[in-house]
């Protein structure tokens, strides 16, 4: 599979291009555990790269425990494929906060100020000051999100260590005064850059999907903004487009 001439503008460097794609069929069980890879001159061929972008490639997956290369022998697959992804985004406000509830990260603040988030349009009217929280958040001793929060300040001074060092959303969820109004979530699918390659333990490049989520009251006020940027191999999104009974259509 040659890379399409679009990938070769892409802003990510040519090599990464390439880890993603072997990087993806060795995960799906395209290439199993213990199966050589074609040599690096056939691979070359393949992407339709040089040889020395080839061997960038191979390094990146070999550093990440994929693939092993053998002096004299070649590269042979050193992992089974992937476990099913654990973090299933929600699409909806229950199965969100249902989602994050459970979850009990390691989380490392990295930055607590006050700051105002960008709020676009429909997103709501901004409040009055925001507290900013930045966190790598782990699992199993793993990073598996970098996430900015833009919390409303009054909300957050009602318990800042608490907002500091747990899940955020619960927490509103449960506070009764607060009615929530329009949620919103947008993902998009790109490369690691440096920040996060560095926060997450990822090469650079490797695939990440970022999420903005903001969260307005009933008044109309945005009282929550998020920028996350998930690794991804551990997010997915699932959506039902079972249509609609036609007795159902009022």
């Amino acid at each position: 599979m040659m890379l399409p001439p679009r990938a070769r503008r892409h802003t990510m460097p040519l090599y990464a291009q390439v880890a993603n794609t072997l990087r993806g069929e060795i995960e799906a069980g395209i290439w199993s555990l213990g199966q050589q890879l074609p040599a690096i001159d056939d691979l070359a061929t393949r992407f339709n790269v040089a040889r020395a972008t080839m061997r960038q490639a191979i390094g990146i997956i070999e550093s990440e425990g994929l693939v092993k290369r053998r002096h004299g022998l070649g590269t042979f697959v050193e992992c089974e494929p992937r476990e099913q992804r654990w973090l299933p985004l929600a699409s909806d406000w229950n199965s969100f906060v249902r989602m994050v509830e459970p979850l009990q990260p390691k989380l490392i603040l990295v930055e607590s100020a006050e700051r105002q988030p960008r709020i676009q349009d429909g997103e709501g009217k901004p409040a009055t000051a925001y507290q900013h929280i930045k966190r790598v958040h782990y699992r199993d001793d793993q990073p598996f999100c970098l996430i900015d929060i833009y919390l409303a300040a009054d909300i957050y001074l009602r318990a800042p260590d608490q907002f500091r060092t747990n899940i955020v959303v619960p927490m509103l969820a449960a506070m009764p005064d607060i009615a929530i109004g329009k949620v919103h979530q947008t993902l998009t699918v790109d490369g690691a850059g440096q920040e996060a390659a560095e926060r997450l333990d990822l090469p650079l490049g490797a695939p990440v999907a970022n999420v903005r989520r903001t969260i307005g009251d009933r008044a109309g006020t945005c009282i929550y903004v998020a920028e996350i940027t998930y690794r991804g191999d551990v997010v997915s999104l699932e959506i039902d487009l079972s249509p609609t009974p036609v007795g159902d259509m009022g």
